[in-house]
């Protein structure tokens, strides 16, 4: 068995907890090499990897699926009782239709388990305020050519609540695959961030988006999305 990234085990022991049937289908979407899936099939779970390399080969093959996550899945509706999808949507040109998908291939009532990358902690938040550039992307990016792995679409948590929701999506979990030590230190700006944030949401006049958004501030507010590295997020296909 591969060793996974401390991203991978999170989302791990997030899927055992989904309460999933045994044998479900799950696509991880991107499955880079293939670990994340493998430890599902061990697992028991029927598990697929999709991915637009081939480095999962060795550890999935024939449940090895190539795939372009920007266009459509190869796979017909309804296809699968959970997604994964572990630092993947941060790349893709077109994360609306990648959601679109997601939500097409998977069964009512599935599951979709996303990580990415947190921009809104507290870290990320001052790396920003000194240089314009997100913690997980410390300076420009290579302009020499198109990369895969190049974060093209880092997004903050309400940026992803709002694609979710607006894909046919509905959130039911969001918290953090772990944090660094380090990311305590700025526990000292929480109390500015609060007040700030509570000030900028005044400005919501709808009446229905400020209850919703009392559910968002909590949520930006509490320790896993200050001092988390990554978001992890699970939501239901409605």
């Amino acid at each position: 068995m591969q060793a996974l990234s401390v991203i991978q085990q999170a989302a791990l022991r997030h899927i055992s907890q989904l309460g999933l049937p045994s044998h479900a289908r799950i696509l991880d979407a991107p499955c880079g090499a293939g670990g994340l899936a493998l430890a599902l099939r061990e697992a028991g779970f029927d598990a697929w990897g999709a991915d637009l390399t081939e480095d999962g080969k060795a550890a999935l093959g024939d449940h090895l699926v190539h795939a372009d996550l920007s266009g459509t899945l190869p796979w017909p509706d309804a296809s699968f009782d959970a997604l994964v999808s572990t630092e993947g949507i941060e790349h893709l040109e077109n994360r609306f239709a990648f959601l679109r998908e997601v939500h097409r291939v998977l069964k009512p009532g599935g599951r979709l388990l996303l990580t990415t990358p947190n921009i809104a902690a507290l870290r990320s938040r001052m790396r920003f305020f000194f240089s314009s550039f997100y913690h997980k992307d410390p300076r420009p990016l290579n302009e020499s050519q198109r990369h895969l792995l190049h974060h093209i679409g880092l997004a903050t948590f309400a940026d992803l609540r709002y694609m979710l929701h607006t894909c046919g999506f509905r959130i039911q979990y969001s918290g953090a695959t772990h944090i660094k030590p380090v990311s305590y230190a700025y526990g000292v700006l929480a109390p500015l961030m609060w007040v700030y944030t509570r000030l900028a949401f005044r400005k919501e006049k709808d009446p229905a988006q400020r209850e919703r958004n009392v559910e968002i501030r909590r949520t930006l507010l509490s320790a896993p999305l200050l001092f988390g590295e990554n978001l992890l997020i699970v939501a239901r296909r409605a």
